[in-house]
């Protein structure tokens, strides 16, 4: 999340986390937490020289309120407690009436500390409380005949009415600081790695480059999610099937001979070890050379026909123009519409992608995720540190590995095998015996999906 912060807005909800109307009864709650016989009475003196008595009340406010990102609730419902001291003439068998004069949700800060995310809330409120009884009201009839009047002039008729006898005014705001603890989804990432041979279209566990691992295709019932890379460029779902120890390529001509085969399977699971489902859909057009703006007319419909699906819907976005994993400040997304950012137009015919994977819990909820990618040249060392990022790019830097759900590394644009390189918080280490090509693109990517709540460490109001 730490990519799109300043999506987060807070609302007030119920207990269940369902947005309410700050306005409406009962939205918050308000009582009198000092019995009727232990009210503190004092005098005050009004303008007419009197001296009515006036209760000195404690009233306890509660209320939730709930994070949401683009959209989708990303925190459990936050209580808030907050107390006030009023002054208001209660005469016996009067109760008390609230109403809700002014209510403001806000986020106060975001900061990282200690590999969490940290939250302050502000929550403004005015309210009116009123003291007041139901009572009998005699009134004279008017409306009858003219004719009638004299006979009925003394006829009344009696109505219930509300009588209130005071009213307050009083305000507060509340400082809630919430926290993710650092809990995360780990997920469990293998590859498949295999190289054309520029004929066949299918690939087995045979086929696989040992040297990488040795487990050969997975069952994909038993995964989240896979992607296929072929020469580095994301593959439609159209293009193959995937099923237990076989890949069968759908296409017309086989890969180019020595064409890197990819196969990257996710796997998160709960608690209670049960695997997560996943939705991956990719949006897939080519470029004129022109224009920077795609819209759904623009996708290629041999692939999909779902359009431009909308972010705040799903767990994380990743866009690939030539293969190149690209940078967040190069483009954004909207539901239908993706804009590119750079200076440059991508040369007529190169492929853009839009990949949308979607993540949900054991609740159906969508997991959103902090999508973070560090960028930068390769140079002629093995060792990249956060020295190297291209902070034109972004400057966070690179985390520790610990604190986040999975990485993947791409250099020229081609996914990388998991046990040729190593990360640790602030370095990246190639365990090949040649760097890669000077100046080309390497780019490491961590996924990070909170595996639970955060935490209210504290709050504070201003009574």
């Amino acid at each position: 999340m730490m990519s799109r912060l300043g999506s987060i807005i807070c609302f007030l909800t119920d207990k269940n986390g369902n947005i309410l109307n700050p306005y409406k009864p009962d939205a918050i709650g308000y009582t009198c937490i000092n019995p009727r016989n232990k009210f503190v009475r004092k005098q005050v003196l009004t303008s007419h020289g009197n001296y009515p008595g006036k209760d000195k009340l404690i009233v306890l406010i509660k209320g939730y309120v709930s994070l949401f990102m683009d959209g989708i609730r990303i925190s459990e419902p936050i209580l808030f407690k907050a107390c006030k001291k009023v002054c208001l003439h209660m005469p016996k068998k009067s109760d008390l009436l609230f109403r809700v004069h002014y209510f403001k949700c806000s986020i106060d800060d975001i900061y990282a500390e200690n590999n969490s995310l940290g939250i302050k809330i502000k929550v403004t409120l005015a309210t009116v409380v009123r003291s007041a009884a139901e009572t009998d009201l005699l009134i004279p009839v008017t409306d009858e005949p003219e004719d009638n009047i004299g006979e009925n002039k003394n006829k009344t008729v009696c109505i219930r009415v509300t009588r209130v006898f005071d009213k307050c005014f009083f305000e507060n705001e509340i400082y809630i600081e919430y926290k993710y603890r650092g809990e995360i989804f780990k997920a469990e990432v293998y590859q498949y790695n295999a190289i054309s041979d520029g004929i066949k279209k299918e690939y087995t566990d045979e086929d696989e480059l040992t040297k990488y691992g040795n487990r050969g295709i997975p069952d994909p019932e038993s995964v989240s999610y896979y992607i296929l890379y072929i020469n580095g460029v994301v593959q439609p779902r159209t293009n193959y099937d995937i099923e237990k120890g076989l890949l069968k390529l759908k296409t017309a001509d086989a890969p180019l001979k020595n064409a890197p085969i990819t196969i990257c399977f996710v796997t998160f699971k709960d608690r209670n070890n049960a695997v997560l489902p996943a939705e991956v859909y990719h949006y897939n057009t080519i470029s004129d050379g022109i224009k920077k703006e795609f819209t759904n007319d623009d996708e290629l419909k041999c692939y999909g026909d779902r359009g431009i699906l909308d972010p705040g819907r799903v767990s994380f976005v990743n866009l690939y123009i030539n293969g190149v994993l690209q940078p967040f400040v190069n483009y954004s997304v909207e539901k239908g519409h993706l804009s590119l950012l750079t200076s440059d137009i991508p040369k007529k015919g190169v492929p853009i992608i839009l990949e949308f994977i979607t993540i949900k819990g054991t609740d159906g909820r969508v997991l959103k995720a902090d999508n973070h990618l560090y960028n930068a040249f390769a140079h002629e060392s093995n060792i990249y540190t956060n020295n190297d990022e291209l902070k034109v790019y972004g400057s966070r830097g690179i985390p520790d590995p610990e604190n986040v759900s999975f990485y993947n590394l791409f250099i020229n644009a081609v996914i990388q095998p998991l046990c040729i390189y190593s990360v640790r918080e602030g370095m990246l280490t190639l365990n090949t015996h040649a760097p890669p090509l000077k100046n080309s693109p390497v780019s490491l990517q961590f996924i990070t999906i909170p595996s639970s709540a955060g935490n209210v460490i504290g709050y504070v109001c201003n009574c």
